[in-house]
């Protein structure tokens, strides 16, 4: 699948606020000068073709009373689908990624970020993961917070 100018039109948009309603790709529709059914096809068909990943808000998670952390693992190579299945389980993991260890020392390889109602389920699912996997999770809870917004040119 190439991605066509209707397709580029509507990814532009989507990487700004979602209208919060109850039909809100009919609103995109208007806004774009498209139809709301073709704007769900599109978006349906760059899904199955992995140009998106998901469309989905991004909770300050903190602001609503519940718990969050970076973590990193240090996993096997054989062992890199079967810890990362294990990670994704969770509803609470927003990213999960794999990455070149660069302490020698502490090859931390798989990287990912888990929220919870509250600081004791956020350990209790650390722990399980832990005691499902074998494996240690070193946790990196946030101390200072740089906020970005990153929008992607979509030639």
């Amino acid at each position: 699948m190439t991605l066509s100018e209707i397709d580029k039109k509507i990814l532009h948009r989507l990487q700004t606020n979602l209208p919060l309603t109850h039909r809100p790709f009919l609103e995109l529709a208007k806004e774009l000068g498209l139809d709301e059914d073709l704007i769900i096809e599109r978006i349906k068909s760059m899904i199955e073709n992995k140009y998106v990943r998901r469309i989905a808000p991004i909770i300050n998670t903190q602001a609503i009373g519940n718990s969050a952390t970076l973590a990193a693992m240090q996993v096997s190579e054989d062992k890199i689908e079967e810890v990362s299945q294990i990670i994704n389980g969770y509803s609470g993991v927003s990213h999960n990624y794999l990455r070149k260890g660069r302490n020698k020392d502490i090859p931390l390889n798989i990287w990912f970020t888990m929220s919870a109602p509250s600081k004791e389920q956020l350990d209790e699912n650390i722990k399980e993961i832990e005691e499902r996997t074998g494996l240690k999770v070193r946790m990196l809870p946030t101390t200072k917070k740089f906020k970005i917004g990153v929008k992607f040119k979509i030639n």
